[in-house]
């Protein structure tokens, strides 16, 4: 999936499956176990921890690089996802890599 970071509504993927939004939305639930919105943010967020453990960028260029429009939305879906800030999960990997 290289288009990620992308803004990537609903109805253009539905429409590129030659569905409606509504029936791709529940092809996709159920065939993934997740909503396609999740799924997205799920692969956006893992990038994010890519580039957080292998870049010296700051959060915020982080945040766009990874496909999201705002920090506050990040740092949130972040958070939801890996049960930590973008802040700590960068704290918890700096501290690692020192004992290694």
């Amino acid at each position: 999936m290289k288009n990620f970071k992308k803004d990537i509504p609903l109805d253009i993927v539905a429409e590129l499956a030659n569905m409606n939004p509504s029936s791709f939305s529940r092809y996709f639930s159920n065939y993934h176990k997740k909503t396609f919105t999740k799924f997205l943010n799920q692969i956006r967020i893992g990038y994010a921890c890519k580039l957080l453990i292998e870049n010296n960028q700051n959060i915020g260029s982080i945040c766009y690089e990874s496909g999201f429009n705002n920090i506050s939305n990040f740092n949130r879906i972040f958070r939801e996802i890996k049960k930590m800030t973008p802040s700590e999960f960068l704290d918890l990997h700096t501290l690692k890599d020192s004992f290694t």
